[in-house]
């Protein structure tokens, strides 16, 4: 049960104004985005580009998924992306040592990623150590026990039978399976957020940690349960794109916790947690998906698209603060 009051009804009310204008915000930068680079590249608009897209933005979009999770409860992750590099390799290793047994391989490289999430849970709400030492200590430990299963290789796996989540396609059109997996993750944690205690629990840990304690709410077991959510959808995340390369590798996920939370941000969730939606996180994953595809189509560096994904988190912030002064005056 919540604590219902005046104050707390207006900054309902405060957050979803915010919320609405962030959202129209960040349709309009899309409707820039895919206007500019329609323009600029003929190549663009082609079903080859926007699947390619789609299927770079669909694995960044379930790492931010759980990012949204921890941001709600005013944390963040910072090990989701070796945790998707271990979970791909983990992914691999088992499919080679259960003779080919895809549906085993993933079921139990997904119970190490929920181990890895269980023990920055606990750490984080028994040993009372912040979330950012955490997750950063466990993802350089992580990224050690990858190099010592690997000794630095990636393990490829020619079998294409493991390929299933990342390469297969559904209908005519031939639509990418990660695209489809994207978007449906989406809804059920939209539904989740909106129509569950769960849901509620999380924003009022993240918006009023003394209230939460007031109503009852077992904080310890929503951040444990958040931070093994947000490792299970980094470890999903690199068990596709392990898929899709039919190897794991060692180097992907670097730039998962920076772009996740980019993205989570330039959805209009606060940092300061209590205040955001998973649909504010799927534009947000649009706009950077879109905007680092269309730089790369017109020959813009790495570096280059890197200091435009920052510039443009820069602006989500400044709107964010901009925004929550005029819905409080």
């Amino acid at each position: 049960m919540f604590i219902k009051n005046e104050g707390f009804g207006k900054l309902l009310k405060e957050n979803f104004a915010s919320q609405m204008i962030n959202r129209y915000i960040l349709i309009l930068l899309l409707i820039v985005e895919l206007f500019v680079f329609s323009r600029i590249s003929e190549y663009f608009f082609t079903m080859r580009n926007l699947f390619s897209t789609g299927l770079n933005t669909s694995v960044l979009g379930i790492v931010a998924i759980g990012q949204t999770l921890c941001i709600l409860t005013s944390d963040f992750d910072l090990s989701v992306g070796n945790t998707a590099a271990f979970t791909g390799i983990m992914s691999a290793w088992f499919f080679h040592h259960t003779n080919g047994n895809l549906g085993l391989s993933i079921g139990l490289a997904l119970l190490a990623a929920l181990c890895i999430g269980l023990v920055n849970g606990l750490l984080i709400t028994k040993a009372r150590i912040s979330a950012f030492i955490t997750t950063m200590a466990t993802n350089f430990i992580i990224g050690g026990v990858i190099i010592l299963i690997t000794h630095g290789q990636a393990i490829i796996v020619s079998n294409k039978a493991f390929g299933f989540l990342g390469k297969t396609t559904l209908t005519g059109i031939k639509i990418p399976l990660p695209m489809v997996i994207f978007v449906l993750l989406y809804i059920i944690f939209a539904w989740i957020l909106k129509n569950t205690v769960f849901g509620r629990q999380l924003y009022c840990v993240g918006g009023n940690k003394q209230a939460a304690i007031i109503s009852g709410i077992n904080i310890n077991r929503v951040k444990i349960v958040t931070f093994m959510t947000s490792s299970l959808m980094a470890g999903f995340a690199g068990i596709i794109l392990a898929a899709r390369m039919s190897a794991g590798q060692i180097t992907v996920g670097s730039n998962y916790p920076m772009e996740s939370i980019a993205a989570t941000v330039l959805g209009g969730t606060i940092l300061a947690g209590g205040s955001g939606n998973i649909i504010g996180t799927f534009f947000g994953v649009l706009v950077t998906g879109i905007l680092s595809n269309g730089l790369t189509m017109v020959g813009v560096s790495q570096a280059w698209r890197d200091i435009a994904t920052g510039l443009l988190l820069v602006l989500a912030i400044v709107l964010q603060n901009t925004m929550t002064k005029s819905t409080k005056n």
